[in-house]
């Protein structure tokens, strides 16, 4: 059994990671993409590892290194949970997977742990990229002992396990009772839209402390947030006073509970997991088709009607590519209950929502856009849209179009609230209008020119196009460039905040135009399926 879950557990990390292919092309091309993404991944992890260490010095100076490993395990723990709900329903309870591996010399059990196991070895590298530079720092400030450093690597190889098991079992229930609905791709999307945005929500609310909690002693504020975190996650708490003060009883707590709750969950799945992947994956079949009257539609109506079927034909694709858009709704709802005046106070930068606010609203849709995967979802099916009679322009529109129609609903709630609220003049009201705006169309044509550069039709799993694929990275690292360099240039050029904003929308929609000139008049790209 240990050989079976090694070696499936290995066909699947490299089928993740793209690591047969990488070995085994022949195409110079495509290993130059691998090596780039290889690149910008590991600028990634410099940075949020320098963050990482950043906000660990800030705990320690200001009195609180003891709480440093809570800290971190809490943010290791939301992220894993938050991703493996998502995931959970199309990766551990893969009906079609399921069927091709339990045609194999291989027990059932094999392939619930190696499911397991791939999704935890990708979580734990998670861990190791937070938790070890907050250890550095803290270990070369604080000089503790070598429990510390002992307890951390532990802490570090079962911290996933709680919150998968934990999110598995949550995304199961969300598939359970979604496929007990009509509608029930439908029925998944909301009731995993709602979850998310609860674990949104509930994670703000770590920093909803009053002026007065935030002017008190700092002893009181290392109290409060301590007792805000246990609230959340109590195992936290656990980590960090078996860390700090180096007591195996709080170790051997969270070793206990969350290897406890993992083995618990692992041996009840185990025998009822075909009959779950089974019950998840049903489908009610009707018979009463009806011939009704034939409609002519334009091409262009038609693409987009197509695009629409296939994006909501999938919870996995929505519920990724709506996140950024519900972020910008929570963010224009928390500014508008709370009042600029409370959220610069408890940013501690004065006039920081007024500077800010509209490219905030206008990159948080940049980084998910479902365009970064609308080509890859077309799957091995592929050569069918080939054969159709469009231009490229057309094919390319559609999909923009369905961004721009699905965005569309959010933007004007999150406008709608900020200007009742607010109450700006006509020139923040034209930029607050003006430049999410200039965003989201740029966001939306920017997915399909990444999409362009690096596609995936050979994928047997739609997570793997929308959370694994290079052209989702890619979006988020575009999200987070073109925020950052308007937001810089704001508090650079102070009393410029109109010009900084019209040029950002202005540069934005340049680089859109330029975009779509690039590919008109050309035929569908004639990609291949290998």
């Amino acid at each position: 059994m240990t050989r079976q879950i090694r070696l499936l557990t290995k066909l699947s990390l490299y089928g993740m990671f793209g690591f047969n292919e990488f070995r085994h092309t022949r195409d110079g091309k495509k290993k130059l993409r691998f090596c780039l993404m290889g690149v910008l991944w590991a600028l990634l992890i410099l940075m949020l590892a320098g963050y990482v260490g950043l906000t660990s010095y800030g705990f320690v100076v200001i009195g609180m290194g003891y709480f440093v490993p809570a800290v971190l395990g809490t943010l290791v723990s939301l992220v894993t949970f938050f991703f493996t709900v998502m995931k959970a329903g199309p990766v551990l309870f893969d009906q079609r997977a399921y069927e091709k591996q339990v045609a194999l010399p291989v027990e059932a059990k094999s392939i619930i742990v190696s499911r397991f196991l791939s999704m935890y070895l990708t979580d734990m590298l998670l861990g190791l990229v937070v938790m070890l530079p907050g250890m550095a720092v803290y270990g070369a400030m604080e000089r503790p002992g070598a429990a510390f450093y002992v307890y951390g690597c532990i802490v570090i190889l079962f911290l996933p396990l709680l919150p998968l098991t934990a999110a598995s079992v949550v995304g199961a229930v969300i598939a359970g009772i979604a496929g007990r609905w009509r509608r029930k791709n439908l029925a998944s999307i909301l009731l995993t839209m709602i979850f998310v945005c609860a674990i949104l929500v509930g994670s703000m609310s770590l920093n909803g402390m009053d002026e007065s909690q935030l002017g008190a002693m700092m002893e009181e504020f290392a109290l409060q947030m301590e007792r805000q975190i246990g609230r959340l996650y109590p195992p936290a708490i656990w980590i960090s006073r078996a860390m700090a003060s180096g007591k195996a009883a709080w170790l051997l707590l969270f070793l206990g509970v969350s290897l406890g709750c993992f083995l618990i969950f692992l041996e009840i799945l185990g025998r009822f997991y075909g009959r779950v992947c089974q019950m998840l994956s049903a489908r009610e079949a009707r018979g009463n088709y009806r011939m009704e009257r034939l409609q002519a539609k334009s091409v262009m109506r038609s693409l987009v009607e197509r695009e629409g079927r296939r994006y909501f034909a999938s919870s996995v694709y929505v519920v990724n590519t709506l996140t950024g858009e519900l972020m910008m709704v929570l963010l224009a709802l928390g500014v508008a209950l709370a009042g600029r005046d409370a959220v610069d106070k408890l940013l501690g930068l004065p006039g920081a929502v007024d500077r800010t606010l509209p490219v905030l609203l206008g990159a948080m849709p940049v980084m998910m856009p479902l365009t970064a995967c609308s080509l890859s979802m077309e799957g091995k099916s592929w050569w069918m849209t080939q054969t159709l009679p469009v231009t490229r322009r057309e094919l390319v529109w559609s999909k923009v179009n369905l961004q721009l129609i699905v965005a569309l609903p959010f933007y004007l709630v999150s406008e709608a609230a900020l200007l009742i609220a607010l109450r700006p003049g006509l020139p923040e009201a034209v930029c607050l209008l003006a430049v999410p705006a200039a965003y989201i169309l740029f966001g939306a044509r920017a997915g399909i020119a990444v999409n362009e550069k690096f596609p995936v039709f050979d994928w047997d799993s739609e997570a793997k196009v929308v959370k694994q694929g290079a052209s989702a990275f890619l979006m988020m690292v575009i999200g987070l460039a073109v925020a950052a360099v308007p937001i810089i240039a704001l508090f650079v050029l102070e009393g410029m905040t109109v010009a900084v904003y019209g040029a950002t929308a202005g540069v934005l929609l340049l680089l859109t135009w330029l975009m779509d000139v690039r590919g008109r008049g050309k035929p569908c790209p004639p990609y291949r399926l290998d």
